[in-house]
């Protein structure tokens, strides 16, 4: 199993409002393929959801509570990180 990977992000999810500061937690579910990585959402240490990216590059909400847009702007963010 690989090791977690933890980051802050640093996000205007609202436009006009200071950015608010998420922690990601990369992990690997045991249950898919080793290359399969999900992304935990907190904010505060409170999970606000798990992330995922498909083949397709596409960012899904796998369990929690986030719209769509806010899906987007942290996986795009997420992307920027390993730019």
């Amino acid at each position: 199993m690989q090791e977690e990977e933890i980051f802050n992000l640093s996000i205007a999810i609202n436009a006009g409002l200071e950015p608010l500061t998420f922690t990601i937690t990369i992990y690997y579910p045991a249950s898919v393929p080793k290359h399969e990585r999900n992304y935990r959402v907190l904010r505060d240490n409170e999970m606000l959801g798990v992330l995922h990216q498909d083949a397709d590059d596409r960012w899904h909400l796998l369990e929690g509570n986030m719209e769509q847009e806010e899906i987007q702007t942290i996986g795009q963010e997420i992307d920027a990180h390993y730019a």
